[in-house]
């Protein structure tokens, strides 16, 4: 199991990789495409006594929206049903932490080499008002970011307040004064 909450199929002969694929009814794992890597999700409210957020349900939606789709770099996003944040969600690239008043979204953290805690983008949030705020910030980060540039170092080039005035600044659900 990775980190990732993966299986990782190791020591296959590389002629016999096409039939495992096909006999377990799946596509393709891509490990290093510049596209959503994965959503760590932790238990949330399906078995954990401190959820307070469907943090399983949101993970699996986000996850499906994003399935080989191809970004500037690879990308991770992190679900956390409650504040213990489980879901590693303020050192991935797109992170949600739920709580019992609603959802928050960070933006553009890692754990790699060069960490960054991701900005925090809104807070109190519906489960459609954060889907449709990753949908955005996703979008902005994939019409501007570099090739290989991973959203900690695309947020410290082009400034959080940048993504503020032309992502933010357009969603009637956001108050910029609380950021």
């Amino acid at each position: 199991m990775t980190s990732g909450q993966r299986m990782v199929l190791v020591g296959i002969e590389e002629e016999n990789v096409e039939g495992v694929w096909n006999e377990l009814g799946m596509t393709v794992g891509q490990a290093t495409a510049p596209c959503v890597h994965y959503v760590q999700a932790c238990p949330g409210t399906a078995v954990c006594r401190y959820g307070k957020q469907d943090s399983l349900g949101l993970g699996i939606e986000l996850e499906g929206l994003y399935l080989d789709q191809q970004l500037p770099a690879k990308l991770k996003m992190g679900v956390s049903g409650c504040p213990r944040c489980c879901g590693e969600s303020y050192l991935r690239d797109v992170g949600v932490v739920g709580d019992s008043k609603g959802w928050t979204v960070i933006f553009g953290g890692n754990s790699g080499g060069r960490p960054r805690i991701g900005n925090v983008v809104a807070k109190n949030l519906s489960k459609g008002e954060v889907i449709d705020l990753v949908q955005r910030l996703v979008q902005y980060y994939r019409s501007n970011g570099k090739p290989g540039e991973r959203t900690a170092r695309f947020v410290e080039r082009v400034g959080f307040d940048a993504i503020k005035q032309d992502v933010l600044s357009l969603i009637p659900y956001i108050s910029l004064k609380d950021l």
